[in-house]
């Protein structure tokens, strides 16, 4: 039996490899397409990225919906019955609630596990950018690391773990409340691609703004010169059903940095419910803090 459990969100992007491999704990956050509430993670399916994506280029309504402190209850119960502790990564509490939902199921388990330990760690990362803290909480926990020494790492590298990205689309930065109308409709007009990152407090900020598509990967691109190998040498580029702009990207990447593992993966519905078709981010552990 491992020393303790690892769980995350299904926001979180890890592979169903790296999931079935380790045992790592999922817990499914849901979002809603025209009405209708879907999975953002089904163990062992394959989620049909282009059908959601061809669903918002077509402005189908999309929302999100909060994770409950009842969904982590069951998530941890066969954990701590099994006499495992357990730590929890999860989604930025600057974007979602999740974080939230399990520290409250967590103190509602005390009193019935008594003797067992929960640590919530607040990522304040999206995507695979706490999926990399996932990562390496496996590591740790090969490494014979306690659960309170790796909860700890977590907390003090969090704010290394480097986000910069670009949308296609600033309909669903609009529709998510995080830009005016008139901005998205002159935006749009001008061709202007904003640069956005994740801030020290988890949340989503504008850094700049580029004229035209390539000039905005070009200088997400160039954010990978922050990257400090000694944690992670592996680049992240994730995706909104952009698979040839992800490539783009990920080949300027081995032009210019050669000796980085650079993975390509498809960016979670749940966060791209809000950030659209088209969204390309560029992921990566940093050799400073965030700017922001």
């Amino acid at each position: 039996m491992n020393k303790f459990a690892i769980v995350t969100d299904s926001c979180a992007n890890i592979s169903q490899e790296i999931i079935d491999a380790h045992d790592v704990h999922i817990m499914t956050l849901t979002y809603l397409l025209d009405g209708v509430e879907k999975a953002g993670y089904v163990k062992g399916q394959k989620l049909d990225y282009a059908g959601f994506y061809n669903a918002l280029r077509n402005k189908v309504p999309a929302a999100t919906s909060q994770a409950t402190p009842n969904q982590a209850r069951e998530v941890f119960l066969p954990i701590l019955e099994s006499g495992q502790d357990a730590l929890f990564i999860g989604l930025s509490s600057g974007l979602s609630g999740t974080v939230a939902a399990v520290s409250q199921a967590a103190e509602s388990l005390k009193e019935q596990f008594p003797d067992r330990t929960i640590i919530c760690v607040d990522s304040l990362s999206a995507t695979i950018g706490y999926g990399m803290m996932v990562l390496r909480a496996i590591k740790m926990r090969e490494e014979g690391k306690t659960l309170e020494e790796t909860g700890e790492w977590l907390d003090e590298i969090r704010h290394k773990a480097l986000h910069y990205f670009t949308i296609d689309d600033l309909f669903h930065l609009k529709r998510g409340g995080r830009l005016s109308a008139m901005k998205a409709i002159m935006g749009s007009a001008l061709n202007v691609k904003p640069l956005l990152t994740v801030s020290r407090e988890g949340k989503l900020v504008p850094i700049g703004k580029a004229r035209g598509r390539t000039k905005a990967l070009d200088g997400l691109v160039d954010s990978v010169s922050y990257i400090d190998p000694s944690i992670d040498g592996t680049v992240y580029i994730v995706h909104g059903d952009c698979q040839k702009d992800a490539e783009y990207s990920a080949d300027r990447i081995r032009e210019k940095h050669k000796g980085l593992k650079v993975e390509v993966i498809d960016l979670d519905p749940v966060i791209g419910v809000h950030s659209g078709p088209g969204t390309v981010a560029i992921i990566f552990f940093g050799n400073k803090g965030r700017d922001v």
